[in-house]
């Protein structure tokens, strides 16, 4: 009765941390948003629980860790409110913004959006634009804080389609997600230009005092995400196309540039296997801080400045380069990596052996420190003269730099 009560009146009461009986519940508020966070039909009765990808990655890492959750889809406002004066645990899933980082901690990305202009035609200059998108959602807080400013705002994703083919705006800012719902619809406008903007981290938010009474909740709980999540940080069909376009032609570039064949054609003879992990062992003891000495050796190394110098010279495309032997140990790398040996890793291991054309393209990884997306991507290197593999070559590329750099093909 307390329960349909709070859901009726929305009692302030309800979602202070603590007012259930069971103390191990999280409270929490979300927004309207499918495919990720929705609201059941009114058909099958106001006290369904909300669903969606992450709704249900939140659930799941709660129950990893023996909590319950009660979550709510209210207003945004209503949630921020409800967030900011301790009414509730936490509240996701949102972009970071420092209003947020005032009252309320973050947790790793729970969901990965992925945001488009499209548009009917190219547009070569989206500051000179007319863009609608979402009022109150992610999007339009962050176009408010971009340098293209203040967007027509409107209710439904279907509204923007509406608003785009009958000419009132050049271009909707909208998740990719949303917009394959909305092209599965009639009478929505198909075959539309797409650029990438970027991908969008949104994480859960608990206030500062449901952190300090639960000191270590934030680690738990980030530590038990990417068992949860289904596929949310995979490239699409077409991004993927676009990274490996990419990938291969900055490969072939630097494998030519510095005569990659020739300087792991007659390199010394592999040390021994428990030689390598032992290296390894001290290499990870002192990484990211400090160069092991065989670090430090290879970092010095004559080839490593030049890799150094060409990464500098991609403008930021490219966060890490990394030349291996034939039984995957480092021998060059252009900045210091959390490890010496990538033979067990797949940037190795899908390559080693393989034909000249094979490419390994990773899944996306997010890095909360330099807050970037990245993929590694690899690709084997062979003796030209007789086509023997003789190791490879791994680069770190910073995937929305990428993609940005690219124009995408119309949706279909």
């Amino acid at each position: 009765m307390k329960y349909l009560l709070c859901l009726v009146l929305a009692l302030p009461l309800c979602g202070l941390p603590g007012a259930s009986a069971d103390a191990r519940t999280l409270n929490l508020y979300t927004f309207h948003s499918p495919p990720y966070q929705d609201r059941p039909p009114p058909a099958e009765g106001s006290l369904q629980r909300p669903f969606g990808t992450t709704v249900e990655t939140v659930r799941c890492v709660a129950n990893i860790m023996d909590w319950q959750t009660r979550i709510r889809i209210v207003p945004q406002n209503r949630a921020l409110h409800g967030l900011q004066n301790h009414l509730i645990d936490g509240y996701f899933a949102v972009d970071e913004s420092d209003l947020l980082n005032r009252f309320a901690q973050p947790t790793a990305p729970v969901a990965l959006e992925k945001w488009y202009f499209y548009s009917l035609a190219p547009i070569e200059d989206f500051s000179r634009a007319r863009i609608a998108t979402i009022a109150g959602s992610n999007e339009a807080i962050w176009l408010e804080q971009s340098r293209y400013g203040t967007a027509l705002t409107v209710t439904y994703p279907e509204q923007l389609l509406a608003l785009l083919e009958r000419g009132r705006v050049d271009a909707v800012l909208m998740d990719e997600r949303v917009m394959s719902l909305q092209q599965h619809k009639d009478n929505n406008p198909d075959n539309l230009h797409s650029r990438f903007v970027r991908f969008a981290p949104l994480s859960l938010y608990v206030t500062l005092p449901f952190a300090a009474a639960n000191p270590s909740f934030l680690n738990e709980f980030n530590g038990h995400i990417a068992e949860c999540m289904n596929g949310g940080f995979e490239l699409s069909e077409k991004e993927r196309a676009s990274a490996t376009t990419a990938a291969r032609a900055l490969m072939n570039e630097l494998v030519a540039a510095y005569h990659l064949p020739a300087y792991l054609k007659d390199p010394e003879p592999p040390a021994q296997l428990s030689r390598i992990l032992e290296l390894d062992e001290r290499w990870q003891e002192q990484a990211p801080y400090r160069a092991s000495e065989k670090a430090a050796e290879i970092l010095s190394s004559r080839l490593s400045v030049k890799l150094a110098q060409w990464q500098y010279e991609q403008g930021g495309g490219v966060t890490e380069i990394l030349v291996m032997d034939t039984v995957g140990a480092n021998v060059a790398i252009s900045v210091l990596t959390s490890d010496y040996w990538q033979g067990d890793e797949r940037k190795f291991t899908a390559i080693a052996g393989k034909g000249s054309d094979a490419l390994y393209l990773g899944p996306v990884r997010f890095d909360p420190s330099a807050q970037e997306f990245q993929v590694i991507a690899s690709m084997p290197v062979h003796d030209p003269d007789t086509g023997q593999f003789i190791g490879g070559v791994a680069l770190g590329l910073n995937i929305e730099h990428i993609l940005r750099s690219q124009y995408l093909l119309p949706v279909e």
